[in-house]
């Protein structure tokens, strides 16, 4: 884990871009994420957490900032994230995890990169925080306690629940669906978890 001056560091850092219930959210998210790493992959518990605590530093941009930052980092922007700017705050995130925090490790920024929608092909760690942003003790939604107890005991199908969660909550709101996140619900669909 996380030793204490550095946690207490991050999340100093962190309450400068974030308010109060986002800090409390992170904090949840990388409580959450080492659970989940100690039941799955204890030798990603410490990244788990620290992906946690910064997986949502770009979530107060606002859509122009997230936009601009895209650009400025040569992300590529799919069609429903320029329609839903949001959604790239994961992105975005990860490519200032250097610039804000000092973190350059590429697993933590993958993880934090792809917590949103999700990525076919996600390595342990990026499955590990996918899930954590929705277990999150703060998360309440319809299936969220099934999902608390089917994550500790099944990585791959709460990725698919995650997945499947993330394209309902789309699709009920009238948005578009990002392909990823389809892909995702496909990939796990597919392998019967």
């Amino acid at each position: 884990m996380l030793g204490q001056p550095d946690r207490e560091r991050y999340l100093a850092q962190l309450a400068g871009y974030l308010g109060a219930h986002r800090v409390q959210h992170s904090l949840n998210v990388a409580e959450a994420a080492v659970a989940l790493a100690l039941a799955h992959a204890p030798e990603l518990a410490e990244r788990a957490e620290l992906a946690g605590l910064l997986h949502d530093n770009a979530k107060r941009l606002s859509a122009a900032q997230l936009i601009e930052q895209a650009q400025r980092f040569d992300i590529e922007v799919t069609p429903v994230e320029r329609q839903w700017p949001m959604l790239l705050h994961g992105k975005v995130g990860a490519a200032l995890l250097a610039e804000r925090f000092g973190v350059t490790d590429g697993l933590v920024r993958t993880a934090v990169a792809r917590h949103v929608t999700g990525q076919p092909n996600m390595d342990t760690l990026s499955c590990i925080l996918f899930v954590a942003d929705q277990v999150a003790a703060d998360r309440d939604f319809e299936g969220i306690a099934e999902l608390r107890q089917v994550a500790p005991a099944n990585l791959a199908r709460a990725v698919l629940m995650v997945s499947r969660f993330k394209l309902l909550y789309a699709v009920q709101r009238g948005r578009l669906v990002e392909p990823a996140t389809v892909a995702v619900y496909n990939e796990y669909l597919s392998r019967g978890v």
